[in-house]
């Protein structure tokens, strides 16, 4: 157990410093000190060597003498040298902390790492919290003398933000908070559903079954394109000096199908912001890793085959009190044809196949069984959706809502294909979720 503190000796990263010590010092745990040093730097024409582990280990004590101030706090020294953000993950995943500190405008000598960017690579992508320290005064005042300290959590569906409900039990028991939860809705399938009232009641049911009893105060608001500018409008607004947000730290492709809220709050806001990543969040009294998955949110994607009623009935015993089956089926999404001369008729005729697969799935949801709509406790909702690549959908809309189990049935063919072939080998091979396969019953 530990704190990482990133620094290149700039004003705004010994900021960062002071909080991560005052941190260390509440949770009594040491505090590890790392700078990270280019390898080479170009001088004309000539590469120059730059590190020089011995200044580097020079600086670290100077700084790490400052932030003792007297006292015992326990400081580990980690000079390195590379690519500072990489380093610095690499540190967090050779040696989880508790937390990962990180000043967001820090400006070092010839290098400037912490400049721009560095911070936010670093939050997207270390394996635990990572608190950005933009305000230190605030959360100094916090540590230091007690004082509340004014928060918003950005609360949907999906586990990310379930990681970033957890978080708050840890800030609870560092001082007192004053929580703010907001929910943004944007027409996603991750969004709470229903009127105002429904949504700020389920959420405030969430925030109970995380934290505890707590005053919170929960803003619901809808604006579908640009989640972040709502979330940032609510932040000015009610003055709070933290923002906490989780995230999936999706890379490459990934982020461009679907845009990141955490990696737009870490770029547009100016205050102090905890990024929560979805996996660095066990229960309490748990090591990440290491704790039964609990199963609330089933995404049941359904191509009819014969045996459908029955993946129902299961992903449904599978479920609490207060549990969800979504259920999805995925229309072939119309095609134009390669002669131009027929594109048109092709087109038209895709169009009306995919009309009349959309109303068939959409009256077999509505005529499911009693046995499966009537459980109490439990929600059912569903939907249809157009697209071609069938396998891909369901993962991503799994991801969305934060499902945490995809449901499969594996019997029949339908018209738009096989269900056993490769839909099922395609969600197997994509999906970050267990995905459970229900079979036919024996004849």
């Amino acid at each position: 157990m530990s704190i990482l503190c990133p620094t290149d000796f700039s004003a705004a990263s010994g900021a960062a410093a002071d909080v991560a010590a005052a941190l260390a010092q509440r949770l009594n745990v040491p505090l590890r000190l790392l700078h990270c040093a280019s390898d080479w730097i170009p001088a004309g024409e000539v590469i120059v060597p730059l590190s020089d582990e011995g200044m580097i280990r020079r600086q670290l004590e100077k700084e790490a003498d400052r932030l003792r101030g007297g006292g015992e706090l326990e400081i580990r020294l980690e000079p390195r040298s590379g690519i500072p953000y990489q380093e610095i993950v690499a540190s967090a995943v050779f040696e989880r902390p508790e937390l990962l500190v990180i000043g967001s405008t820090g400006r070092g000598r010839a290098e400037r790492w912490l400049i721009g960017s560095v911070a936010e690579r670093v939050a997207e992508r270390a394996p635990v919290p990572t608190l950005v320290v933009r305000e230190p005064d605030a959360l100094l005042s916090w540590l230091r003398t007690g004082s509340d300290l004014r928060l918003l959590c950005a609360v949907d569906r999906t586990v990310s933000a379930g990681a970033a409900l957890t978080e708050l039990a840890s800030l609870k028991a560092l001082g007192g908070l004053q929580i703010e939860a907001a929910s943004i809705g944007t027409g996603r399938s991750a969004d709470y559903a229903g009127d105002p009232e429904t949504r700020q009641r389920d959420i405030w049911e969430r925030l109970r079954e995380t934290i505890g009893e707590a005053p919170v105060q929960v803003h619901v608001r809808d604006q579908p394109g640009d989640a972040v500018a709502a979330f940032l409008d609510i932040a000015g607004e009610r003055k709070v000096n933290l923002l906490v947000v989780g995230s999936h730290q999706r890379q490459g492709w990934e982020r461009l199908k679907a845009p990141s809220f955490s990696r737009g709050v870490l770029t547009h806001a100016h205050h102090n912001v905890l990024c929560v990543p979805a996996e660095a969040v066990a229960p309490s009294g748990t090591e990440a890793g290491t704790s039964l998955p609990r199963v609330e949110r089933i995404l049941l994607a359904t191509k009819f085959a014969e045996n459908w009623p029955d993946a129902v009935r299961t992903a449904l015993a599978l479920l609490p009190d207060g549990g969800r089956v979504h259920l999805v089926h995925v229309c072939p999404e119309p095609k134009r044809g390669l002669n131009p001369l027929v594109a048109s008729a092709v087109y038209f005729d895709h169009c009306l196949e995919t009309v009349r697969d959309r109303e068939e799935a959409e009256r077999k949801f509505r005529e499911l069984p009693e046995s499966c709509t009537n459980i109490p406790g439990v929600r059912l909702t569903s939907e249809v959706m157009v697209n071609d690549e069938v396998a891909g959908t369901v993962c991503d809309l799994a991801e969305r809502m934060g499902a945490d189990l995809i449901c499969l049935e594996t019997r029949g063919v339908s018209k738009a294909g096989a269900l056993l072939g490769s839909t099922v080998l395609g969600v197997l091979s994509k999906a970050h979720k267990p995905v459970l396969l229900v079979p036919p019953p024996l004849p």
